[in-house]
């Protein structure tokens, strides 16, 4: 899973431009202001996609920075959606992607499409206990991102195989900020409100520092999810040939609100309020649509659930350091994040046929009567549970890390060397308040009459054992209608806790211990050492597997660990030569010895070749990895009992086997193989213009995924898959009896493509104009998406309509235009999606249907206010998708379209 991503980069920005450090193959990416003398003096920095300090980001990988001006661009309240607007990510946080179970308010960071486990998200260049979240640590205090677009576990060890996210703080902070934020759709919904504040102070002569920063976030959200008509109540549905088309207005024709009659004599019959029936009005009903209508008075979950879930953040970080010596610094930091989110989630699913007997005693008599002259003893009914179960979803996120540390220099400042450790803590409390509870629920809706009452028929029969004093009879004949007793007999919370654990500490010295052609070859070594763990709790009703919807099963504290060792070495093989200005090699190798799997190593190989000033060609070779989740390695194995076809015995019947699903400790790494290769032009005559482009591949192998039990005999003996094959079991006679449809090393993802970006940046006094004008274009061409299961292979590229399968669109970009000046700013950003299909048909069978092109444009203004070099006060407003671009219809779980619509934020900043 290696993303690999050339192209682009690296502009430090030295004054004109993050450009002018473009010593390293970097393609422009506007980060921070430096005045323009600092061209001659490159500053000394580590790249996060190496270990080696270096002075004008002389590195083979590419990497994009992104500075603290850009970040507060377009009124962007996080990270995660400053990071969307560059087309090498896959937004994982779009408005649809936060109302699903335990990922409320989360935020991964997803490189090319190949899921967010592949990508590594460090903060001040450190693993945190987050899972790669972006949104744990205040906006407010980031100085810069630094996005690798390239392998680099090498560097960092697992999961940085698309790349890497580095969300650099401001350690440094001196001073203090305090800003406030609200934003609001054009619809008077999506509202949001940010408080901010940092403050940084020096002490002890200068050797001591402390920084804190603190914000706090409200996102409304927006509800119900058919407020967005061409997103809520849309979906696929057949046309009059069968065919599958995107269809608006789509309800359910099972099941309704106040009971549906399925079966018998009063079938298509539904009860109103009062308990009386009248005829269920029908929409548009066609072959192939089994449970689907379009129109009619039928059910749709978006009339209740959010489209986009609302959200409150809290956010805390603080660091103290002081200076012992000139060469040793030691340092303390903290984070603190609170997410929550309270919503109402859908109507219980676990219960919507329902089986009556026609002798319920709250049926009217006339409808006992006409079931009794048809016959019949019993009847279905569709009910959608709205008035006893709506589920309330109670989220809750509570992340607390803390790290300490030392670093140092010696030999004149030559070497460098450091050491930290680090220990973080995560819990996710999740409740589903108003699920039925199975045995319940049963007994509950079974009411007989006696003694001139209505009861729960385990208390009328003649079996005393079975007797339930707490039962109370529920009437589900109209919306309504029942006896809140009842509900809340019938109805309980489920309850899950996970807590998750890490312990990490590392060592690791670099330095430049002699020269080559005058030019300095440096090294850098290190270890580190790792553990994580989790743990899981339910409620009592889940483990005694009691709800109709969801349970579980306990999953006590387990974890594994890791050992490492890395060393990287930077060369200069050639310089000032004809046609060589500098040739450079770089190295790096990393072995990872896990507790579960072994040692494993990674490897990175590296090179730049600047054949002129202004014009360099770069390439890397490398090989990646991805340990296994937590989750992949340790989740509740499930033992099952299920049929299947033996295609490795063609003529023998259906075959009863076990079937064993969950964790799977024997889980390998898996293993990527990237390779890049571009180049990065400066032209000379062009001042302040940079042009890369680079191609990308990467191979993935062992992919780790699940199966039914059906794919991994057909992925077994029709694709000769030995992953496949080695979970199933035969017994001596050659019968199949158990499968292992557990997590496997099975699949595999083959990704290319080309990355290019382009910056120009200049003063605009020479035609009269204070301040300067940067524009920046970056774009994204994806050749191949493959991704094989071991069964089939799909090629996601240029799908863009659902989440599934790593469907990315052929063409993503966006183009910038950035003013400023010392008393204000302004930016226009345009973000292109290109046209594509929604699925491909192994994923969407039946269906050719097109996603067009989707062009988006932003606007922010900036005033500044200024009384003196310190203090400064910033008043702000933006629109995100100005022009309010409407995605295709039913697009509704498409990770690049924007569903919100157009959207203002207004805000002040404040500087002293």
């Amino acid at each position: 899973m290696i993303s690999p991503r050339s192209h682009r980069h690296l502009r430090f920005r030295s004054s004109t431009v993050a450009l002018g450090a473009a010593l390293a193959f970097a393609a422009p990416a506007f980060a921070q202001d430096v005045p323009e003398e600092a061209e001659s003096a490159p500053s000394e920095v580590v790249i996060t996609g190496s270990r080696i300090s270096t002075a004008g980001f002389e590195a083979a990988t590419p990497t994009t920075v992104i500075g603290a001006a850009e970040l507060q661009q377009a009124g962007r309240t996080d990270i995660a959606a400053s990071l969307a607007d560059l087309p090498q990510f896959r937004q994982t946080q779009s408005a649809t992607s936060t109302n699903t179970l335990t990922s409320s308010g989360q935020a991964p960071a997803d490189l090319r499409g190949l899921g967010a486990a592949r990508t590594l998200v460090l903060v001040n260049n450190r693993r945190s206990v987050s899972s790669g979240d972006l949104q744990t640590v205040p906006y407010s205090l980031v100085k810069q991102i630094d996005v690798v677009t390239g392998g680099a576990s090498a560097a960092y060890g697992s999961g940085a195989v698309a790349g890497v996210v580095n969300i650099l703080l401001d350690d440094n902070k001196e001073g203090f900020e305090l800003g406030a934020q609200t934003g609001i759709s054009s619809r008077g919904d999506a509202q949001k409100y940010l408080l901010e504040g940092s403050a940084g102070i020096k002490f002890a002569d200068g050797r001591g520092h402390f920084m804190i920063g603190a914000d706090y976030l409200k996102d409304k959200g927006v509800t119900p999810g058919n407020a967005r008509p061409r997103i809520g109540s849309a979906g696929f549905f057949p046309d009059t040939t069968g065919k599958l088309v995107p269809t608006g207005n789509l309800r359910e024709l099972t099941r309704s609100e106040g009971g549906l009659i399925r079966t018998g004599v009063l079938a298509g019959q539904t009860f109103n309020p009062d308990g009386s029936l009248r005829p269920f009005q029908f929409g548009i009903v066609r072959p192939g649509s089994a449970s689907t209508m379009i129109g009619g008075e039928g059910y749709n979950i978006d009339q209740y659930r959010s489209l986009s879930a609302p959200i409150e953040r809290t956010s805390l970080f603080a660091r103290l350091s002081y200076d012992v010596t000139d060469n040793l610094k030691v340092w303390v930091d903290g984070n603190y994040n609170r997410v929550s989110d309270r919503r109402l989630f859908f109507p219980d699913l676990g219960v919507t046929q329902l089986i009556f007997s026609t002798t319920n005693p709250y049926l009217t008599a006339a409808q006992r009567s006409a079931f009794a002259a048809a016959g019949e003893t019993s009847f279905t009914m569709g009910r959608v549970l709205t008035d006893m179960s709506m589920v309330d979803y109670d989220y809750k996120r509570v992340t607390k890390q803390g790290s300490i540390g030392f670093d140092g220099t010696f030999g004149g400042g030559k070497w460098r060397y450091g050491a930290f450790f680090t220990h973080g803590e995560q819990e996710q409390d999740q409740s589903l308040i108003g699920l039925t509870k199975k045995a319940e629920f049963a007994r509950a809706i079974n009411a007989v009459s006696s003694g001139g009452s209505i009861v729960c028929a385990v208390n009328a029969d003649a079996d005393p054992t079975n007797n339930d004093a707490a039962c109370r009879p529920l009437n589900l004949f109209g919306s309504g209608r029942a006896d809140p007793a009842a509900i809340a007999y019938a109805t309980g919370t489920w309850n899950s806790v996970t807590t998750t654990w890490l312990d990490h500490a590392g060592a690791s010295i670099s330095g430049e211990p002699f020269t080559l052609w005058d030019l300095p070859v440096s090294v850098a070594a290190g270890v580190e050492y790792r553990e994580e763990s989790f743990r899981t709790l339910y409620d009592a009703t889940s483990l005694a597997n009691n709800f109709n919807t969801i349970n579980g099963v306990d999953i006590r504290k387990t974890g594994n660990s890791v050992k490492e060792g890395f060393a990287e070495v930077d060369i200069p093989l050639l310089a000032n030569l004809p046609i060589v200005q500098k040739l450079s090699f770089n190295g790096a190798v990393r072995v990872s010895d896990y507790s579960t799997s072994g040692a494993i190593w990674s490897w990175k190989l590296g090179g730049i070749w600047e054949i002129i000033d202004g014009l360099k060609i770069r390439t890397t070779r490398s090989r990646d990895i991805r340990a296994p989740s937590l989750t992949e390695l340790f989740s509740q194995r499930s033992t099952l009992f299920t049929s299947i076809a033996d295609s490795g015995r063609p003529n023998s019947p259906l075959t009863n086997i076990t079937l064993f699903t969950g964790g799977n400790p024997d889980l390998r790494p898996e293993i990527a193989d990237t390779f890049t290769v571009g180049g990065v032009i400066r032209p000379a005559f062009f001042r302040g213009f940079d042009l890369s482009v680079d191609y990308y591949n990467i191979k993935i192998d062992d992919v780790i995924t699940t199966l039914t039990a059906q794919q991994i005999v057909n992925g077994c003996y029709s694709q000769n898959n030995q992953g496949a094959c080695s979970q199933i079991v035969r017994d001596g006679s050659g019968v199949m009896t158990s499968i292992n449809a557990a997590y496997i090393n099975v699949a595999s993802f083959k990704n290319t493509g080309i990355d290019i970006e382009a910056s120009y940046r200049t003063k605009l006094d020479g035609i009269g104009l204070d301040g300067q004008l940067k524009v920046r274009a970056i774009a994204n061409y994806v050749d191949q998406m493959v991704v094989n299961n071991g069964v089939v292979a799909i090629d996601g590229a240029g799908y863009l309509g659902s989440q599934a399968g790593y469907l990315v669109p052929k063409w993503r970009g966006s183009l910038t235009f950035n003013y400023e000046s010392q008393g204000m700013g302004a930016d226009l950003r345009t973000r292109y999606v290109g046209s594509g299909g929604f699925a491909p048909a192994a994923v969407l069978a039946n269906q050719d249907a097109r996603i067009d092109s989707h062009i988006y444009v932003d606007l922010g203004l900036r005033a500044y206010i200024r009384t003196s070099d310190r203090n400064r006060l910033t008043v702000y407003g933006s629109v995100q998708n100005l022009f309010d671009r409407q995605p295709t219809l039913g697009a509704v779980s498409s990770p690049y379209l924007d569903i919100i619509g157009r959207h203002f934020t207004f805000g002040v900043r404040a500087n002293f």
